[in-house]
């Protein structure tokens, strides 16, 4: 990891400039569409307003950029991680979806117990492991992938029956993958979470400044 922390001032600065620049055009678009948010993004914005700032500007960003970009240096202390929740997700859906037999709550839980004991037995064991040749050969790829994902599973903040129309309203998640991504490889895991918490504080703060003057308007 190499650059200087001072330098997150410019990349985020450059961050919001091209998300300014997508909302003016995607504004307007909105708006003549009737594009409106999802049920739970609604329910969200009607808590109080330190429930937004902890749920929006620290736990969301902290957990998006575990599950998101911790582990995009590579190495296999890291991957390992993201790999057994992966692994969980799956096999919990498959246990719950198609029909294993036992009760779906306990069956999850041993899941979990087993793969979280699997993945802390091969994080031990791989810690001191470089990052492996095909990671490297694949990272572009991986880059790429990790940001189009990161921006498309936002496509729920929406409401429509049509999540395939809404994509063009994730443009600013995307850039903010690929712009994350790249401060974590950059300068490390507290740049890509910094940058995102500041950016959720910066994108919420015309909110927030309408729920504390005006609440009557929303």
């Amino acid at each position: 990891m190499t650059g200087k922390p001072s330098d997150l001032i410019w990349l985020f600065a450059l961050n919001c400039i091209i998300v300014a620049a997508i909302a003016i055009v995607l504004f307007p678009v909105m708006l003549a569409f009737d594009v409106s948010m999802s049920n739970s993004m609604s329910d969200l914005f009607q808590r109080p307003i330190w429930q937004i700032l902890l749920i929006v500007v620290i736990a969301g960003p902290i957990v998006e950029e575990l599950m998101f970009r911790s582990w995009l240096s590579g190495t296999p202390r890291l991957l390992v991680p993201v790999s057994g929740l992966i692994l969980w997700m799956a096999l919990t859906y498959s246990y719950e979806q198609l029909g294993w037999p036992g009760p779906a709550s306990i069956g999850t839980t041993v899941l979990l117990a087993v793969i979280a004991g699997a993945v802390l037995i091969c994080v031990i064991a791989l810690w001191k492991r470089p990052v492996p040749g095909w990671y490297v050969r694949i990272f572009p790829a991986v880059f790429w992938i990790q940001a189009l994902l990161f921006g498309s599973v936002h496509v729920f903040n929406y409401a429509g029956d049509n999540p395939a129309a809404l994509l063009p309203f994730v443009l600013p998640q995307t850039v903010g993958g690929l712009i994350w991504g790249y401060a974590r490889i950059r300068y490390g895991w507290w740049a890509n979470i910094a940058m995102h918490m500041a950016y959720n504080l910066l994108a919420t703060s015309g909110l927030v400044y309408v729920l504390l003057t005006r609440p009557d308007m929303l």
